[in-house]
C-alpha cells in the first residue's frame, strides 16, 4: 500500500467522517460562520482550535480535515508533536512557518514544556523573541492543539481556544463501517464475519480496528488468499497475543497480578512486577481497562472488577 492509496483511503472531508457526529457539526458550524463572516467583509483567521479525547478516535484527522474544509492544501498545514518542541525557539521557529491563512497543528499539546510561549500569539497575534523582548505580529492563522490529557494543559493556555471539540469513543456500529468502507477504498476483499470479529476486538477506537484490518490481510495474503475471512482474524490474534476483547498480553498479565494480589494493590507495585515505568501503565494501559470496566482505583491501590475476573476466567476457557 502507497502513500498515495492509503491517503485515499482517509476521509478527505467532513462530509465522509463517520461517527462524532456532535463534534464534526460543531465544526461543521464553526465553519460556516468563518464563511460566512468573510462574505460579509470581515477577513480573519479560523478561530484557534482544541481538539480533545482518548487516542485513536481521529484528533489528527479532524485537524487535517479543518485545514481542507479551509482551502487549504498539505502545504499549508504545518504538523508538530509538542514533545519536539522542548524550547521557546523551537515553538517560534513552527509558528513562524505559518502564513495568512495556514493551519499549525500540535499533537498532544498538553506535553508542551513552554506553554507559555503561546500565550501572547493565541490571544493577539503577537510572538515575543528573545531576551530583548522584541514582538512580531504574526499573519493571521489558525492553530490546532490535539490532547489526550485536557486538563494537563495549563488553564491560562486552554482557556485560549475559542473552540473546543471533545470526541468519544466510537459505537460498535460505527466501527464496522470504518471497517468496511477502508477496505473498500483500498481494494480488500473482507467477509462479513471478519469484519464483525475485527470491530470487536476494536475497542471501540478506529486506530485499532484499522491495524486489526491490516495485520488479518497480511495474514490472509501469507497465504496468498485474496479475501480476508473471520478465521483468517482469529489466526492473526493468535499470532499478536489478542485475546476476543481486544487486551493483549500485557493488559492480561495486569489484570492477572491484581487476581493474584486478592485485593487492593499500589500502581508502584504492578509497575515493578510488569517492570514498566509507573507513568506507561498510568497513562498507557490503565485508562482503556479501567474504562473497559475490568480494573477500579481505591484509596489503597488498584482493584480487579468482576468484569476483570470473568474475562480472565473467559480468556483460559
Amino acid at each position: 500500500m502507497n502513500e498515495q492509496t492509503a491517503n485515499q483511503a482517509i476521509p478527505q472531508s467532513l462530509a465522509h467522517v463517520i461517527g462524532q457526529r456532535r463534534a464534526v457539526q460543531q465544526i461543521q458550524t464553526a465553519l460556516d460562520a468563518y464563511f460566512n463572516d468573510r462574505l460579509d467583509g470581515v477577513f480573519k483567521a479560523f478561530p484557534h482550535t482544541l481538539l480533545t479525547g482518548p487516542p485513536g478516535v481521529g484528533k489528527t484527522l479532524l485537524a487535517s480535515l479543518i485545514n481542507a474544509e479551509l482551502g487549504n492544501d498539505a502545504n499549508h498545514f504545518h504538523e508538530e508533536l509538542a514533545v519536539n518542541l522542548k524550547t521557546p525557539p523551537h515553538v517560534q521557529g513552527l509558528l513562524l512557518l505559518a502564513d495568512e491563512g495556514d493551519v499549525v497543528f500540535v499533537d498532544e499539546v498538553h506535553e508542551l514544556k513552554p506553554q507559555t510561549t503561546l500565550y501572547r500569539c493565541l490571544e493577539d497575534g503577537k510572538l515575543m523573541l528573545g531576551g530583548e523582548h522584541r514582538t512580531l505580529m504574526l499573519p493571521p492563522f489558525t492553530f490546532v492543539g490535539a490532547t489526550t490529557h485536557e486538563f494537563m494543559l495549563q488553564k491560562p493556555l486552554r482557556d485560549r481556544f475559542r473552540i473546543i471539540v471533545r470526541l468519544e469513543h466510537y459505537q460498535d456500529d460505527e466501527i464496522i463501517q470504518i471497517v468496511m468502507e477502508r477496505a473498500q477504498r483500498l481494494g480488500w476483499k473482507v467477509a462479513d464475519g471478519a469484519v464483525h470479529a475485527i470491530a470487536i476486538r476494536g475497542r471501540q477506537t478506529p486506530r485499532i480496528a484499522i491495524r486489526l484490518l491490516e495485520a488479518a490481510r497480511r495474514t490472509a495474503r501469507a497465504k496468498a488468499d485474496s479475501a480476508i475471512t473471520e478465521e483468517h482474524v482469529i489466526e492473526m490474534c493468535k499470532l499478536e497475543g489478542i485475546d476476543h476483547a481486544g487486551l493483549d498480553s500485557l493488559e492480561r498479565r495486569y489484570l492477572q497480578i491484581l487476581k493474584e494480589a486478592q485485593g487492593p494493590l499500589r500502581l508502584n507495585m504492578i509497575a515493578i512486577r510488569l517492570a514498566l515505568p509507573r507513568q506507561t501503565l498510568e497513562r498507557v494501559v490503565e485508562p482503556e481497562l479501567i474504562r473497559m470496566g475490568f480494573v477500579t482505583k481505591c484509596e489503597q491501590g488498584r482493584l480487579l472488577t468482576g468484569a476483570g475476573r470473568r474475562h480472565l476466567l473467559e480468556t483460559k476457557s
